[in-house]
């Protein structure tokens, strides 16, 4: 993050007690939110050259191997809109139960875990799409990341 020269709105902001706060929690969920959109991207990129190895498969008429994985694509798919749709840390200005930075981090930490996730899934697909055990290592790293996105969506939901 760059540092910017303080403006007047910065010096008004600071004379109202608590606002600072609010702007780093804000933030952080802007940040949250990037994170989550690359995650995104990454997931719908792998999903794409699962349908490109696919259709290799189909024009050497594997259709087993091919049907195995259409499971994973789909799932993939799911998860891209799980992903991009995940609520974020929000809680407004006035709430009594406010998320606090350390709450946020939590956050992060559960959307950290999805990163490294789909990260394998990504390498697995880029890398090992035609070794056996592929299609199951990419639905065994869904499947998790689903359990994530519950204890994620748990979380946030107490603040709410």
């Amino acid at each position: 993050m760059t540092l910017r020269k303080s403006n007047i709105l910065d010096k008004i902001s600071s004379l109202i007690p608590g606002y600072n706060g609010y702007a780093v929690r804000d933030e952080l969920r802007n940040t949250d939110k990037k994170l989550r959109e690359n995650l995104a991207r990454i997931v719908r990129e792998s999903e794409s050259l699962i349908i490109t190895y696919q259709n290799s498969l189909i024009n050497t008429n594997d259709m087993q191997s091919c049907k195995e994985w259409e499971i994973s694509r789909k799932s993939l798919n799911t998860l891209f809109s799980k992903i991009n749709n995940a609520t974020y840390g929000e809680s407004s200005f006035f709430s009594k139960n406010q998320l606090k930075v350390e709450d946020l981090e939590k956050i992060y930490s559960y959307d950290l875990e999805i990163s490294e996730r789909v990260s394998l899934i990504s390498k697995t697909v880029e890398e090992n799409m035609n070794e056996v055990l592929s299609a199951v290592l990419v639905k065994v790293q869904i499947r998790a990341i689903e359990r994530v996105l519950i204890n994620r969506f748990n979380f946030i939901n107490q603040y709410k």
